[in-house]
């Protein structure tokens, strides 16, 4: 009686799906997961005439557990703490390898160390709408503070900007609503699709519309794939570094699949591959030291695939 007590949302029901089958995240109290994720990405950009190209590669591994549910919504509060990141990064000359198991002195392997084990928060409804990330600053601030006071001035600017940047709510919006698939809100069958418009946070900002279809499924597992469409904020202003202002104008495609558990709508493998092109436009009114417009042509390839054992 206790078990049942401590569930709530919509149970898939084991039946054949020709009937339809209204997918929803199930919670219980308690629950934890294990999300192990690899990931690999090039960035090209082009900088008069300068061809500039970053690599990276590495996986991480998230612990999340259900800490409260939120029935009037119809959602759980999730817990999250990294639990392992390993990361190598090369551009032209220069590469950086960070293990959060190692034991390496240097500033970014102290900062991201200083990561591990830390909690923050994200609302998920059961249809898969990420809500208030919380803890985010919290986990920033103890990221920062693990900077050696060695450090110099240049290479501690870098580093603030790139955790406040990659660790910031709006970073963890962007990476989640790629890792949980959302759901139609009505019964679906083999073959049907649906889509959703969600908002895309930070730096790039603009939307991302994504065309879902359920390929497959019994009452044993579930398969969806995603086709997405992002179109950045063109005309929004926005700091691109080092205090120069300018627009963002891209546009890219993703591709994903997943594996849902039929008995209660987690995600349990996912493969996705995106690619984004299009250019950063460097503004010349916003700096005296820059006499017109500069546009840097940029190209992402990224391609994830992860695991959630349950």
């Amino acid at each position: 009686m206790l078990f049942r007590a401590m569930l709530f949302g919509s149970l898939l029901p084991l039946v054949s799906l020709a009937q339809g089958v209204q997918l929803r995240y199930e919670f219980t109290s308690g629950r934890s997961f294990e999300l192990r994720v690899q990931d690999r990405s090039e960035t090209y950009l082009t900088i008069q005439d300068n061809h500039q190209r970053t690599s990276t590669q590495g996986n991480y591994t998230l612990s999340l557990r259900v800490v409260q549910l939120l029935p009037t919504i119809s959602a759980a509060r999730i817990e999250a703490r990294y639990k392992k990141i390993f990361l190598t990064a090369s551009s032209q000359d220069v590469s950086n390898t960070i293990n959060t198991e190692g034991n390496a002195q240097d500033a970014l392997n102290l900062v991201f160390r200083a990561l591990i084990d830390h909690p923050f928060y994200f609302t998920l409804k059961n249809n898969g709408t990420i809500q208030d990330i919380q803890g985010v600053d919290s986990l920033i601030q103890r990221a920062l503070q693990a900077i050696p006071s060695r450090t110099s001035k240049a290479d501690r600017q870098a580093i603030v900007q790139f955790v406040t940047e990659q660790f910031d709510a709006n970073a963890f919006y962007n990476q989640f609503i790629s890792l949980f698939p959302r759901y139609a809100d009505h019964a679906i069958q083999i073959g049907d699709g649906w889509t959703d418009i969600v908002e895309i946070l930070g730096r790039l900002g603009g939307s991302l519309t994504t065309a879902w279809k359920l390929d497959y499924g019994d009452k044993y597992g579930i398969k969806v794939s995603a086709q997405g469409k992002m179109i950045s904020n063109r005309s929004a202003i926005m700091d691109l570094g080092g205090g120069i202002k300018g627009n963002v104008d891209v546009q890219g495609n993703i591709q994903a699949s997943y594996l849902i558990a039929a008995d209660n709508g987690w995600p349990t493998r996912s493969v996705q591959h995106t690619e984004i092109n299009g250019k950063y436009i460097y503004r010349a009114a916003y700096n005296k030291k820059m006499k017109q417009d500069i546009e840097v042509p940029i190209r992402y390839v990224h391609d994830l695939q992860y695991e959630l054992l349950q």
